[in-house]
């Protein structure tokens, strides 16, 4: 994770500018790269083998080559990068204009918003000679859980769209106890831990034991940071907002409770079994 983490902000800025799916170009960066580790990642920047030269920079590595018929084994320069950006943006810039000879080689895969069908058409097109292609790269996108970052809006989010959200129902001539309520935020642009701890009424420290973060100043936009706030024990409300692969009883047991307690709380929703992302529901 720690190597999508680090080439993410450039994946998002390069799928959107060029209308690319950030899932793909972080399933070839993974696959072609070896999760960042090979020679030209390491020393060049170089995540897709492109040889040449950068503004007049190069990595001079081993490769075969075939001469007469002969494969050998030979010295020749690849570009190396000054970021992880420019090599991530000569990839879009490949599937955007093509090559000389044929300039629509790459087209569909421009402003494909299916992942699988993006795979295919880099394949179809003939970026690589294995024909197992498209199918790795899928099974990368779905192992890792990719698509979570084809998104490339940059909104605030709002207590609404946050995982689980409080809220709290005051009744009056009855004091009651507090508790801590944990709940989640997204990260987005602008962000700061400390930005954020000021605005939930806690410490960056609490923070930092929270989310398992060592560095402070590293977070990054997307992450999902757990915070904590109080609220009465006997008039908070616990509501959750549905993602993606979810059921009432995978929801039940997360916070421990039940799928006819759920049913309960949500007499609005017919079939407590029949939930789809982004619905709000009470769990508590």
């Amino acid at each position: 994770m720690s190597f999508i983490n680090e080439i993410l902000p450039h994946a998002k800025k390069v799928g959107k500018e060029f209308n690319i799916l950030v899932s793909l170009i972080l399933a070839q960066a993974i696959h072609e790269s070896n999760w960042g580790k090979s020679g030209l990642a390491t020393k060049g920047f170089n995540l897709f083998g492109i040889k040449g030269t950068y503004n007049g920079q190069f990595v001079t590595m081993k490769t075969w080559e075939v001469y007469n018929n002969k494969s050998v084994y030979v010295d020749a320069n690849f570009r190396k990068y000054p970021s992880w950006y420019e090599s991530l943006k000569d990839l879009a810039n490949l599937y955007q204009k093509g090559v000389s000879w044929d300039r629509n080689k790459y087209k569909k895969v421009i402003g494909e918003k299916d992942y699988k069908a993006a795979a295919k058409a880099v394949q179809a097109a003939g970026y690589a000679t294995d024909p197992d292609y498209a199918t790795k790269l899928i099974k990368t996108i779905e192992s890792n859980k990719l698509t979570q970052y084809d998104s490339v809006e940059e909104k605030t989010v709002k207590p609404a769209e946050e995982k689980v959200s409080a809220e709290i129902v005051t009744k009056p001539n009855k004091p009651s106890a507090t508790k801590k309520v944990t709940k989640t935020y997204k990260v987005k642009s602008g962000d700061a831990l400390s930005k954020l701890a000021s605005k939930w009424g806690t410490t960056v420290k609490r923070l930092q034991e929270l989310n398992n973060i060592k560095d402070p100043n590293k977070i990054y936009i997307g992450q999902t940071l757990k915070y904590e706030t109080t609220g009465s024990v006997e008039n908070i409300k616990q509501h959750y907002t549905v993602k993606s692969g979810d059921n009432v009883t995978k929801i039940a047991k997360k916070y421990s409770t039940t799928v006819a307690a759920i049913k309960k709380l949500n007499p609005s929703i017919k079939d407590i079994n029949k939930i789809y992302p982004k619905q709000k529901i009470r769990i508590k």
